[in-house]
């Protein structure tokens, strides 16, 4: 299998804003293979779990979510179905474990959505809508509710939505049968701290949550009854630093040896080693490649993480040295990057690279 990505944007309806890219691991560099127009600024993207279909969420005041299929023959990307994301600026969409079910998040909404993702490929009616409530003490991103992100607890049927507005990450269970979701648990996060994504470890039941507006990292062990226990909050900014910063993004290495996440502002990589007890330790905070890092990825079996950089409109290939960013090895130009997600496809097709050069950091 090659290693492909998608990558979503805050381009317009007019362009490409979606598009399809090959990635050579020997030589570090994208190469684009195809795009589709016709949808608003697709912020996130969600991949089936079959690999070739996947479903983006335009964030504009009159939020959609749409289906798209790979035509891995064409080396094209089809549109199958629309739907209403039931709110304003839809930000995060996730299929459950089973790809039976899509779940999406409106920041401005201020909802979680429950959709059915039928056989053929299409979305399904809404099933279910949750409403959040709730401010926080920053007046001008915690007015109301701001859900920014959905994830499944890997192996159950649980999901935490990471609601920045309101300081809070509720979890929910999905009844498969009725079509609803289940409100379990809700967790406190520091105020005024905005928990925007979160990572799981791959064995053990650790959750880390990126917390944007304090560029901070908190570090909680889920338990089944009682839901998310605290247990550790570490800065994802330099000491000494003192400008302006939103932390984007988090992840967790394939080994999960090392924890990754990003900073807008700093414009850098935070890279902390993951201890057995699933409490971090700062190994380095490096740069990032390009100035706004919204958000990455890593490619497994290999040195590289690809950051997507908005403000420099690029997607930036980092070579990692002992799981560090060193120097960017290749630079492909795009518009307003701020999603790239990795599928795994068998795929023929000869494409123009991007801008390849190498930098080395200070």
């Amino acid at each position: 299998m090659d290693f492909h990505f998608l990558t979503g944007s805050y381009a317009d309806k007019g362009t490409q804003a979606i598009e399809w890219w090959q990635f050579d691991k020997a030589a570090g560099y994208l190469t684009r293979v195809g795009g589709i127009s016709g949808i608003d600024r697709p912020s996130f993207i969600a991949v089936h779990p079959d690999q070739h279909r996947f479903v983006a969420c335009s964030e504009v005041a009159d939020g959609e979510l749409v289906a798209y299929e790979l035509d891995k023959e064409h080396s094209a990307i089809r549109e199958r179905n629309r739907r209403s994301a039931n709110g304003a600026h839809p930000a995060h969409v996730c299929f459950d474990e089973t790809g039976e079910w899509v779940l999406a998040v409106n920041y401005s909404g201020g909802n979680v959505n429950l959709y059915p993702f039928l056989p053929d490929g299409t979305l399904g009616e809404l099933a279910d809508a949750v409403q959040h409530e709730g401010t926080g003490p920053v007046v001008s991103r915690q007015d109301a509710a701001h859900p920014h992100s959905v994830f499944q607890i890997p192996a159950t049927d649980r999901f935490l939505v990471s609601d920045l507005g309101s300081d809070k990450i509720i979890e929910y269970k999905l009844d498969s049968g009725a079509g609803r979701l289940i409100t379990v648990n809700e967790t406190v996060a520091p105020t005024g701290s905005g928990p925007r994504h979160l990572a799981f470890h791959h064995d053990q039941p650790f959750v880390y949550s990126l917390e944007e507006l304090s560029s901070t990292l908190s570090v909680y062990e889920w338990q089944e009854n009682n839901g998310l226990v605290h247990r550790q909050r570490v800065s994802l900014v330099p000491e000494k630093f003192d400008g302006e910063n939103t932390s984007a993004e988090v992840m967790v290495s394939e080994d999960d040896q090392l924890l990754y996440a990003t900073n807008r502002g700093h414009d850098s990589v935070a890279v902390f080693e993951i201890r057995g007890d699933g409490l971090v330790e700062l190994k380095e905070i490096t740069s990032a490649g390009g100035k706004s890092p919204r958000h990455f990825a890593m490619v497994p079996g290999s040195p590289w993480l690809i950051t997507a950089n908005e403000q420099s409109n690029c997607l930036a290939v980092l070579h990692l040295e002992n799981g560090v960013p060193y120097a960017v090895q290749s630079v492909a130009r795009t518009q307003s990057p701020v999603c790239i997600k990795a599928i795994r496809l068998a795929l023929n097709k000869e494409a123009v690279p991007g801008t390849v050069d190498t930098i080395e950091f200070d």
